[in-house]
């Protein structure tokens, strides 16, 4: 659906499985770039975490600690900037919470991805959001 990479929201209650889709997305990718990662961490306190060494890049965003997310905030954590080079780089962005953003649009999403749990299954619904051609 993405083959040159895009950007994605992640949406789920705490515990779904968001950072843990990530680090298998991260992971994967290493693999096939044959670079081993001992540790992929969740940015809940960092808010950032960049895998720059892959093919193509990875980063990724956690939103949770911050209430309302606004355009302003955003700049201040280079999100933008992060944004054009992923584009560039056909790499993936991933940003956890992307529904704390007080605007709708402010991400620039190409889908975003639902994960629902359900005792001991997960259920990823994905939702295109840009369907034009990069």
């Amino acid at each position: 659906m993405f083959p040159s990479g895009g950007i994605f929201g992640l949406s789920g209650e705490l515990g779904s499985g968001k950072t843990t889709f990530v680090r298998a997305v991260i992971k994967a990718i290493a693999s096939k770039n044959n670079v081993k990662f001992e540790r992929v961490v969740s940015p809940s306190f960092v808010l950032h975490q960049s895998y720059e060494r892959l093919k193509p890049p990875i980063h990724h965003y956690d939103l949770y600690r911050l209430d309302k997310v606004t355009e302003a905030m955003l700049i201040e954590l280079q999100y933008y900037d992060i944004a054009d080079q992923v584009k560039q780089q056909g790499g993936f962005l991933f940003v956890e919470w992307p529904e704390l953003c007080v605007k709708d649009d402010c991400l620039g999403l190409d889908c975003r991805i639902a994960i629902e749990i359900n005792h001991t299954q997960r259920r990823y619904r994905i939702i295109p959001i840009r369907t034009e051609s990069k």
